[in-house]
């Protein structure tokens, strides 16, 4: 038999061999397979590096000023204390919300004219006043003061505080408009029945905090005026708009301080109700239920008169200027929205505050009612011409004042 060999004496070694264009395309994947792990990599330890600067704030730390309503500055303190838990970093800054009350009267003045910081403190990145009042005095008198539309935190509205007697004869029969009357006529309770009492006494405020009474006085303008929608500066500027106002302030009695409260407790105090020196005050729903919350039996009433309601709403005015950084507009909306969240709202409308949250128990003065019919903001014209009527024609904020 024949045998067949090579001719190298090596057979079929070189048939066998591993081409070098499969070696040179495996090199090439695995080549490229080491450059995106370490890209990944790389990235990752980028990534890393950022959110290790940003916790460590390498901007620096910031504080952001927040002026309140002394009925709900404290609670909103609480709440800037739980989101500094959270470890805020806005911009690379460490961010603090410093929350402090503050008159309305004094702040609106502040921040229409020049500021002045040794006497109110830092300039604030955010205002919440208890009511739009305030913010169309503001916007008519430096409207580039404010960053966008003021929004509503939450909301009170203003209802009578009264003996409950007089409650129980007013029940049904009473509307806004018919204060001015009530207020004028020396013996009007007379017509409920109550003929001992006089006339209705309704103190009207004008102190610290009196947001009712100039809310009381739109609700009253709107009645007499027939206005359907948003009270006009046109309404407001009517002459039975003026002569309502002026009787429900001429005569009124005077609050113990100066406030709605101090009016409320004269009346909850009072040896005898008919002889009381005020039978009726306007006041925020809030305040009146803080007032009352630990009674057992009922000292005053809420009384909810016929006509749209008025409203005290609370409104987050967020400010503009150079005396805001960038830093400190960013944290204001992150707060406020960390505050409008259902578990932080329910801190306030626990306090009696309505919002989108649970409501807190009905005590022996107030229920919480149904608004059926809120009365819309005025336009801001006519709520400058009601708080002149209110406060006075020299009341107003004096640009480029201090």
């Amino acid at each position: 038999m024949a045998h067949h060999r090579s001719t190298d004496g090596r057979a079929g070694v070189r048939g066998r061999g591993v081409s070098r264009g499969l070696v040179g395309s495996l090199l090439s994947i695995i080549l490229v397979a080491a450059l995106v792990l370490l890209w990944a990599q790389l990235g990752d330890r980028i990534d890393r590096q950022g959110d290790q600067a940003a916790a460590n704030c390498v901007e620096g730390t910031t504080k952001v000023p927040v002026i309140a309503d002394p009925d709900i500055a404290g609670p909103l303190k609480t709440l800037a204390q739980d989101y500094a838990k959270t470890r805020p970093v806005v911009r690379d800054h460490c961010v603090t919300i410093e929350v402090r009350p503050a008159d309305a009267k004094v702040t609106l003045d502040g921040l229409a004219g020049t500021w002045d910081s040794a006497a109110l403190g830092a300039y604030p990145a955010a205002w919440v006043p208890q009511s739009s009042i305030w913010t169309a005095d503001l916007s008519t008198a430096k409207p580039d003061a404010i960053d966008g539309k003021p929004t509503s935190l939450v909301s009170s509205p203003v209802v009578l505080a009264t003996a409950p007697q007089l409650a129980k004869a007013l029940d049904g029969k009473l509307d806004w408009q018919q204060l001015p009357t009530l207020q004028k006529r020396s013996s009007s309770l007379g017509d409920y029945g109550l003929g001992s009492w006089g006339s209705i006494r309704l103190a009207m405020p004008t102190g610290a905090q009196s947001d009712a009474t100039a809310l009381s006085a739109q609700a009253v303008a709107m009645q007499v005026t027939r206005t359907t929608g948003a009270l006009t500066e046109q309404d407001a500027s009517s002459p039975r708009v003026a002569s309502s106002v002026d009787a429900m302030l001429t005569g009124a009695p005077q609050s113990p301080d100066g406030s709605a409260a101090g009016a409320a407790r004269s009346i909850a105090d009072a040896d005898d109700p008919a002889t009381s020196p005020i039978h009726a005050v306007p006041i925020t729903e809030q305040s009146l239920f803080q007032l009352t919350r630990s009674d057992t039996s009922a000292r005053l009433s809420e009384v909810v008169p016929d006509g749209p309601t008025p409203i005290a709403d609370y409104p987050i005015v967020r400010m503009a200027g150079s005396q805001v950084s960038p830093e400190q507009t960013d944290a204001v909306s992150e707060f406020f929205d960390f505050v409008s969240k259902p578990d932080q709202l329910g801190k306030l409308t626990a306090l009696g505050f309505r919002g989108d949250a649970p409501m807190p128990e009905p005590n022996a003065t107030v229920t919480f009612p149904i608004t059926d019919n809120p009365m819309p903001n005025p336009e801001d014209a006519a709520t400058v011409t009601i708080n002149r009527l209110v406060y006075g024609p020299d009341s107003g904020p004096k640009p480029g004042g201090s």
